[in-house]
């Protein structure tokens, strides 16, 4: 089952900015520009959004382990249905808007009233609709079962259209810490709220009532945050031209539909809920290293870069920030692979044990992909031309993913389809390296240069984690010890290898951990 969302594209770090000019609220001026921010100032967004992880989305991973232990995988099944053509309702109509009014240089207030207008009540249309179509939806993808909770998660459509405009204005105006505030009220709500309905016997409904009760507190909240960036009626007249680039953020957002939701609707096409509730838990699981952590890094990125006035603050702050992402992220692999075929069985249940092999798998995609994330989103803020080149790439992926999906969940099932995201996340990979980095001026070699210490050091942690896991396992030891053992002997290896071979970047690591937490933050 997903978390709050599948998103492949950024857009939102606590900074006073000017917001009035003249006497005039900023939603009233003929146009919005925000100053390029610093590197501090983006250290100190990136810790708005870490705490907004490990509080809010800390209670979101909780409750999902809680309500496996509570609900069998055809639930986590069905929803995952429901979730994935939700999703591409609401890329249809939001089409790009959100990141195309992000990177606007200048925006007017019509453009904002008229997204606004339109892409709420293009939700209020996509959620009768697809109440109307849920029954073939289950009947093709979840055997015709619970229809009457499809029907419900349709109203995620209209809740999550009308967030579309005043997220993004808040992510424009670089406001990470009300963005942070309001996902971690909205994760802890929804959670305890789906926890309780599980325990009181609701079945499917509890992740139901999970996905709408976070998505109407995102909603309400970020509307109240964004009232006064939101421009009145009365500002609407004029006629203006849309913000461009909508339809590279429009293509880039159904590229990562379709690579990561469709794959669940092709999985639950070919085998049944069971095996697709197996297959959607793993992958949100192996999956939060980007879901939860990249996506948050680049919803401060994104903005960022779209402020920054020169090529040379963007190939800067890229290098540094792939650099960052790449240090906190490529440790989590080895542990999480060591650590899954014991911790599952013993967290969830034997009934889960079937996911552990795709879940060891997809957790490699997942860490890479958000490693990958973080040099997309400074092609998507580095203009329109670059966002161009982004949409192209992810489209290829994209359609070459659920056809290799398609092709191994027939040949392995889940395990298959785990393994087509290995090979289509390395093409893509190529071509983010070899186009991508040309567009914004960076050349291979410097990125190499700037996660070859990075790879080395983890290389060692995983030597060390798989020799340990395995000997202990060898000599008698359960899985749950063997990879606890594993683990453990990892980090320490990965701490004294960049103690005695990398210390800059433990001072890089603790550099960006000051800036964070310093002043003004």
């Amino acid at each position: 089952m997903p978390g709050p969302s599948r998103r492949p594209a950024g857009s939102g770090y606590d900074r006073r900015v000017n917001t009035e000019v003249a006497g005039q609220p900023a939603a009233e001026r003929d146009g919005d520009t925000v100053a390029a921010p610093t590197m501090g100032a983006v250290a100190r967004g990136v810790s708005w959004k870490v705490l907004s992880l490990v509080v809010g989305q800390g209670c979101w991973y909780a409750s999902l382990f809680v309500l496996a232990v509570l609900l069998p995988p055809s639930d986590f099944g069905i929803v995952a249905v429901g979730v994935a053509v939700l999703t591409f309702t609401l890329l249809l109509l939001e089409s790009g808007t959100g990141g195309s009014l992000v990177i606007a240089s200048e925006l007017a207030p019509a453009v904002v009233y008229r997204a606004l207008v339109r892409i709420s009540l293009a939700g209020i249309a996509g959620t009768v609709i697809f109440g109307a179509l849920a029954g073939p939806i289950s009947h093709v993808f979840a055997n015709g079962s619970d229809v009457g909770a499809l029907r419900v998660i349709g109203l995620g459509i209209g809740l999550s259209a009308a967030a579309v405009v005043p997220n993004a204005l808040l992510s424009k105006h670089l406001r990470f810490k009300a963005a942070a505030q309001i996902w971690i009220a909205a994760a802890v709500i929804g959670s305890a709220a789906a926890i309780v309905a599980a325990a009181l016997g609701a079945g499917v409904w509890a992740l139901v009532i999970r996905l709408i009760v976070n998505q109407l507190i995102v909603t309400v909240l970020t509307f109240v945050a964004a009232r006064d960036l939101l421009p009145r009626p009365r500002l609407a007249r004029a006629r203006v031209a849309r913000p461009p680039g909508a339809s590279a953020f429009l293509f880039i957002s159904i590229a990562g539909f379709i690579a990561w939701t469709c794959d669940n609707l092709a999985v639950g096409a070919f085998t049944n809920p069971t095996q697709l509730g197996l297959y959607a838990l793993a992958f949100s699981l192996a999956f939060a290293p980007l879901t939860q952590l990249a996506w948050g890094v680049g919803q401060v990125l994104f903005p960022s870069i779209a402020a920054a006035k020169t090529p040379e603050i963007v190939q800067r702050q890229t290098l540094k920030a792939v650099r960052l992402m790449a240090l906190i992220l490529l440790p989590l692999a080895p542990p999480a692979i060591a650590l899954a075929p014991g911790l599952v069985p013993a967290l969830l249940g034997h009934r889960w044990q079937p996911m552990v092999v795709p879940f060891q798998i997809l957790v490699l995609v997942g860490v890479g992909q958000g490693v990958l994330n973080t040099l997309g989103e400074s092609l998507a803020g580095a203009g329109v031309a670059s966002a161009r080149t982004r949409s192209r790439i992810d489209m290829v992926w994209a359609v070459s993913t659920i056809g290799a999906v398609i092709i191994g969940v027939n040949v392995w099932g889940i395990r298959g389809a785990a393994l087509a995201h290995v090979v289509t996340f390395s093409a893509c990979a190529s071509f983010y390296v070899w186009r991508g980095c040309r567009r914004i001026g960076l050349s291979a070699g410097a990125l190499s240069a700037a996660l070859r210490g990075v790879a080395g050091c983890v290389a060692v942690q995983g030597a060390a984690t798989a020799a340990m896991a395995l000997g202990v396992h060898a000599a008698g030891g359960g899985w749950l010890a063997a990879g606890i053992a594993g683990a453990a002997c990892g980090l320490l290896a990965l701490l004294a290898t960049m103690r005695l071979a990398a210390p800059s970047l433990l001072r890089e690591g603790f550099g960006v951990l000051a800036a964070a937490r310093g002043r003004g933050a």
